[in-house]
């Protein structure tokens, strides 16, 4: 069995215990698990109060509060308990269970929600784990021992016996110490552990000062375990680093594409990093409409994703009023939520995701007056905006109000060019922005785009991407066949970072040149990249695959050596 460790995951929309891609990437490996048969347990944490509940002011400020959900609506107590020391208190944690079933319901994998927040505990402790990614400091930390030394413990009370452990990303890292507590053999933890580095930004990863972490752990592992997994060797003596205690006690280590395997090489030098492209569940994010499409001409496409190579064949007709009606829900959303008055005839540009520097969320607005100018002359343009900026990321919230800036300002000055923001964006939200749009628009500065799987969401619902080369999208981009790039194909050792002005000058060159005369000039050839995008990605870029990869390169690996 592998029991998978991740610090959010997105199993529902209505249940806020995520905040962005890891979760829900979390969500859809755990539904391909249970399509596979992979026999694997999830262990995540219990955000009472979720992550942020957005809204945005008439003037364009990011307002934020709880998101109040109802517990045991969807999921249940198991009443299973574990003591752990953490400090100078005995803290004990619990957990709730949830249940991803497979798609065709005859298999299910198990999602374990840990929380200190039972009558057992002091009220400072039973708030650790209310919200997600808000707290830091040793607040931060605390949850972090719920999460690795709760979560293996739990699995042991539990009576789970796993082969593997698979971190994903640092934050379940100090499993290691419980594995190494119970084994005493080091050699036997590396071989146990897979971990998944998922962030190409070393600023992220989670780091705490070594006084910190003896004083938390000192009364769980003595410092004869501590010193064996975190050796003098790891850089900072007086900072404790969790990536580099993940990479310095596994086998294999695993980055998420394969442009993030050199940049992940170049942060762990000295170390050799395999990677497995991440991939979506193509039945979870392909819309009703499409769904309806795929079972009348691609059949068993539900259980082999590879099948859909064959949307290409698909007729242009019934291809093209599947998008129709899933335009037609966007836009009736856009319209009962905003001001914006979208009509379904026009072309329309999304751009949804996590609201932070490194997106350039905002960057398509960088002027203004040349979007207006290319809108008048090649035809009118919509653009949806949505995602939310971290409460505490000054910078991110600042990017919403020059979106609300900006969108004013164009208001002002024509009618060609129109722009929504959707607020409090989920998944539910994502899956009609996503197969209502004519354009998904993606420029991240390269190479700090780890992966990203919103454009093969899109692609599976024949949106073609417009995207800086990094990430997946430099593995699946074919220039003006099922997509289009920003900024230069450079090697894949090259680390260089992206340039404003370079994609900027692409993105409005190849809206006014290929893709708007394309759209209002001939949309039959529109179609055919539509259709192309389905064909040439979605048979690839799915968790079906991701997961296959997973266990016969990794997990298998792992459990041929901890019993050879």
């Amino acid at each position: 069995m592998i029991a998978y460790f991740v610090m959010e995951c997105a199993v529902d929309s209505r249940i806020p215990t995520y905040s962005g891609g890891l979760g829900i990437l979390a969500g859809d490996t755990l539904q391909s698990f249970a399509d596979l048969n992979v026999p694997a347990v999830c262990i995540t944490l219990l955000w009472k109060n979720g992550f942020v509940s957005q809204k945005v002011s008439n003037d364009g400020v990011q307002l934020d509060s709880i998101q109040e959900w109802n517990i045991e609506k969807y999921m249940r107590p198991t009443g299973v308990k574990v003591k752990i020391p953490i400090g100078e208190k005995d803290v004990t944690i619990t957990a709730f269970k949830y249940t991803v079933e497979s798609t065709n319901g005859d298999n299910e994998i198990d999602v374990y929600f840990l929380t200190p927040d039972i009558p057992e505990n002091d009220p400072e402790t039973r708030h650790i784990c209310n919200r997600l990614y808000i707290e830091g400091g040793l607040t931060r930390l605390k949850q972090e021992i719920i999460l690795g030394i709760g979560g293996y413990e739990i699995l042991k009370a539990l009576n789970y016996k796993p082969f593997l452990y698979h971190i994903n990303e640092s934050h379940s890292a100090l499993l290691i110490a419980g594995l190494m507590k119970d084994t005493g053999d080091l050699d036997k933890v590396k071989s146990r552990v897979v971990f998944t580095t998922h962030t190409p930004i070393p600023a992220a990863f989670d780091k705490f000062e070594m006084k910190d972490i003896k004083n938390m752990l000192g009364r769980y592992c003595g410092d004869d375990i501590f010193k064996k997994i975190y050796r003098e060797d790891l850089r900072d003596k007086d900072e404790f680093n969790l990536s580099w205690l993940a990479v310095k006690n596994v086998k294999n280590i695993v980055a998420v594409s394969r442009k993030h395997k050199f940049v992940s090489e170049k942060i762990f030098e000295g170390y050799n990093i395999k990677y497995v492209t991440n991939g979506i569940h193509h039945v979870k994010w392909a819309s009703s409409h499409h769904k309806m499409l795929y079972a009348k001409y691609i059949k068993g496409w539900e259980e082999d994703p590879n099948l859909l190579r064959q949307a290409a064949c698909i007729p242009d007709t019934d291809f093209i009023q599947a998008h129709i009606l899933c335009k037609e829900t966007l836009i009736e959303m856009v319209n009962s939520e905003t001001d914006s008055s979208f009509i379904p005839t026009d072309f329309t540009i999304a751009l949804a995701k996590r609201i932070t520097q490194y997106k350039r969320n905002n960057l398509i607005l960088s002027n203004p007056d040349k979007l207006i100018e290319i809108a008048e002359r090649k035809g009118n343009i919509q653009i949806v905006f949505a995602g939310k900026a971290h409460p505490a990321d000054d910078t991110g919230i600042a990017l919403i109000k020059s979106i609300h800036d900006a969108s004013r300002y164009i208001a002002s000055k024509t009618k060609s060019v129109k722009i929504a923001f959707l607020e409090d964006y989920n998944i539910h939200k994502a899956g009609i922005i996503l197969s209502g749009v004519d354009l998904w628009l993606n420029n991240p500065v390269r190479p700090l785009e780890a992966s990203g799987t919103s454009g093969m969401k899109t692609s599976l619902n024949g949106v073609p991407n417009f995207s800086v080369l990094d990430g997946w999208w430099l593995e699946a981009c074919m220039e003006g066949i099922n997509g289009w790039a920003i900024g230069p194909r450079s090697a894949w050792t090259d680390l260089s970072y992206s340039d404003d002005v370079q994609d900027l000058n692409d993105i409005y060159g190849k809206l006014e040149y290929n893709i708007l005369d394309l759209y209002y000039k001939n949309f039959t050839d529109y179609i055919k990249i539509m259709k192309m995008a389905v064909s040439t990605i979605a048979p690839h870029f799915n968790t079906h695959r991701m997961v296959s990869e997973y266990v016969t390169d990794l997990y298998l690996a792992g459990i041929i050596k901890c019993y050879s």
